[in-house]
């Protein structure tokens, strides 16, 4: 899949006459393996080739025996001035597979001619099984690698300045490996018996024909190129003959699946800025990206996300290409001794410069950046292209509520505000969320400048919804907690009402899922031991009736939802609440407090109850209210169900956002007077 600006990009390149051969990036999307497969590759003539560099400086020189090293590019990104490849005789149609791209780099610099590979220009790749191989398995005609191996170091061994003996001691390097890779995998089980001394004898075929045509081509001229050819009296490339494209919706490389949803408007460019994301971390800013990635895949537009990653890698799932973004803790060293804020800024600054490439290659329209963890600040502050801004809770308000207040809790809270100002539009996920920031952080933005957003998720296909069943309830009834472990969440209120429930309705079990943050929150420090070991000492006698999971996958917290019968989560604050939809999903009733956005989210008496922050006997008291009710249960589950069909699917969550970037762009397009800070309008330039 070509990065949209690849073919502007490589056109742009080749306005320099000297220039015989360029391409760019590869990037291996798949979600299970994801990892740069080219990058400013070079091969000697031995078939030596280093795929992936940082720079041109790396690997000089290169590992390997061969005197001859030269820049190449890889066969799923490199482009030839026509002329230029037709001097050389063209690609040599003995590869059959691999090793024609470094053959065709060799050939145009001894001819003279410039080979220059680039850092952008990027493609995405999916590798699709072929006659040659199977995708992912050991299964292939991997002796045909061997034959082209060999033949290339026959017929450019010697020109690179090296001896007979050089090319001989390499060919026979090519073939052994092989065999010795054949073995490994009969012994692992990979291959059966049969199979491994097929492919040995393929091997001995595959290196003799190598060597044979390889000594053969080495002493034989090639074939000059037809004076028709040459004279360049061949039919012209011809125009696009439709003007549609502009319309054609994203698709997803790997399955080749396209979205069911068609829109009347071009599809969108987008950038959305996440430090967590599936699958890696699931927590809640992270967890409502992935599915805004999914929505607007769904009605066409082409997605990117920005995550932290320990490598640059590029993986495509869930309708988005998600970059894995690392980042060096060198910048901003007057901040060193304040690690949240130093770490904060040092992604930021991470993430501008992988929007800027995401502008060069894919011509991202707009970034969209969580308040939380800063992510966006460099980009916004930069106005090189719009940052809208989602409004969720506050940094500033989490340090009230836990009485932090040390200097880089301050500066944090600080950054958060700058990233509010800097924003081309903000985007607050509830009434309640719009009046904290405006509160917290002296907000004074015009009705024209904010637009609230609800939250939507991926409704649940109706075969895995359990509502509550009156005619046939549970021996035991199960309350279900979904949050991580600290004050903010109200744990310390949950554990106030257990002894509560359970002194009153014996067959009843409280479920608690979520990572234990008693060391970020100041608990463990205040109390000498985390929330789950608090427990089992505060309440002995109750200890068996609660199961604390720890942080789970999304498959098993999806079978958590099913298998309860009421949803608990107590949060002295929220700016939404995804965990009460993930419960509605499942037609649960939840509870939860009158506070932040929660209220927006919870019908209460209709899809569940709310009840007052740091009230224990009020939240037992309405856990006891639905448990005693087998009918409240049931109706106020499927009241839930029916709301979340309503509103809060991740389509309809998506079209809001997507009609609110429109607008955005568009304006940012009228008040410059040209494609705005977008490079990638309809007419196609590059930023410089």
């Amino acid at each position: 899949m070509p990065s949209h600006h690849w073919l502007a990009q490589l056109a742009r390149l080749f306005q320099d006459p000297a220039l015989a051969g360029t391409g760019g990036k590869v990037y291996m999307i798949q979600p299970h393996n994801p990892f740069v497969h080219h990058h400013l590759g070079i091969a000697s003539g031995l078939a030596e080739q280093v795929d992936s560099r940082a720079s041109w400086l790396d690997d000089q020189p290169p590992p390997g025996n061969g005197y001859q090293w030269v820049a190449r590019m890889m066969g799923t990104n490199m482009a030839y001035r026509r002329r230029d490849l037709l001097e050389i005789g063209g690609f040599d149609e003995f590869f059959q597979w691999v090793y024609d791209d470094s053959d065709v780099a060799l050939q145009l610099v001894n001819a003279g001619k410039l080979v220059h590979p680039v850092r952008q220009s990027v493609v995405y790749h999916a590798p699709a099984s072929s006659r040659n191989r199977q995708v992912n398995t050991a299964v292939g005609n991997w002796w045909i690698q061997t034959k082209a191996a060999v033949y290339f170091t026959v017929k450019h061994g010697q020109q690179g300045g090296n001896t007979w003996r050089d090319v001989a001691l390499r060919s026979l390097h090519l073939w052994h490996g092989h065999l010795l890779w054949y073995s490994h995998l009969r012994r692992a089980g990979k291959i059966t018996a049969g199979l491994h001394w097929q492919m040995r004898a393929q091997e001995m075929r595959g290196a003799f024909s190598g060597a044979y045509h390889g000594w053969r081509q080495s002493r034989r001229p090639a074939n000059p190129p037809s004076q028709e050819l040459m004279s360049g009296t061949h039919t012209p490339i011809q125009p696009f003959q439709q003007t549609g494209s502009v319309y054609q919706a994203t698709v997803d490389p790997i399955s080749g699946r396209r979205p069911s949803i068609t829109l009347p408007d071009p599809p969108l460019r987008l950038c959305l800025l996440s430090m967590a994301y599936p699958p890696d971390q699931y927590e809640g800013v992270g967890r409502l990206t992935n599915l805004m990635a999914q929505g607007l895949f769904e009605i066409g537009h082409t997605v990117h996300v920005i995550t932290h990653g320990e490598k640059d890698t590029t993986a495509f799932y869930d309708g988005a290409y998600v970059h894995h973004t690392p980042y060096q803790r060198t910048r901003y060293e007057r901040y060193r001794f304040f690690p949240r804020l130093h770490n904060v800024l040092n992604y930021s600054h991470a993430v501008y410069d992988k929007v800027r490439q995401l502008r060069l290659n894919d011509g991202i329209q707009l970034v969209d950046s969580p308040l939380w963890q800063i992510d966006g600040l460099v980009t916004a502050v930069s106005r090189e292209i719009p940052v809208v801004v989602r409004l969720v809770t506050a940094a500033k308000q989490i340090a009230d509520l836990q009485s932090e207040r040390d200097t880089d809790a301050r500066l944090l809270g600080e950054m958060e505000q700058s990233l509010i100002q800097h924003a081309t539009h903000l985007l607050p996920n509830t009434q309640a969320t719009f009046d904290a920031a405006r509160s917290v952080y002296n907000v004074a933005a015009a009705p024209d400048e904010y637009t609230i957003v609800p939250y939507g998720i991926v409704p649940a296909p109706e075969e895995a919804v359990r509502p509550f069943d009156p005619d046939t309830p549970p021996e035991t009834l199960t309350v279900l907690y979904v949050g991580r472990l600290e004050k903010r969440k109200g744990i310390a209120d949950l554990f106030a009402a257990i002894p509560q429930v359970l002194d009153q309705i014996p067959h009843t079990r409280f479920v608690i899922v979520g990572a234990d943050n008693s060391h970020q929150d100041g608990f463990q420090k205040k109390q000498g031991c985390d929330y789950v070991t608090y427990f089992a000492r505060a309440y002995p006698q109750y200890q068996s009736r609660v199961t604390f999971t720890g942080a789970v996958s999304d498959a098993d917290l999806n079978s958590q939802y099913q298998q309860c019968d009421l949803f608990v989560a107590p949060s002295l604050y929220e700016s939404f609440g995804l965990i009460y939809l993930e419960a509605m999903n499942y037609a649960k009733p939840v509870i939860g407090c009158r506070a932040g956005g929660i209220p927006e989210v919870v019908a209460d008496g209709i899809t569940g109850l709310l009840v007052d922050p740091e009230a224990p006997t009020q939240l037992a008291a309405a856990i006891l209210r639905l448990l005693r009710s087998p009918t409240l249960l049931r109706e106020m589950g499927l009241a839930g169900r029916q709301q979340l069909l309503e509103t809060f699917t991740h389509v309809a969550m998506a079209r809001r956002f997507a009609a609110v970037y429109r607008q955005v762009i568009a304006a940012q397009k009228q008040s410059s007077g040209s494609a705005g800070v977008s490079p990638a309008g309809a007419d196609g330039t590059l930023p410089p």
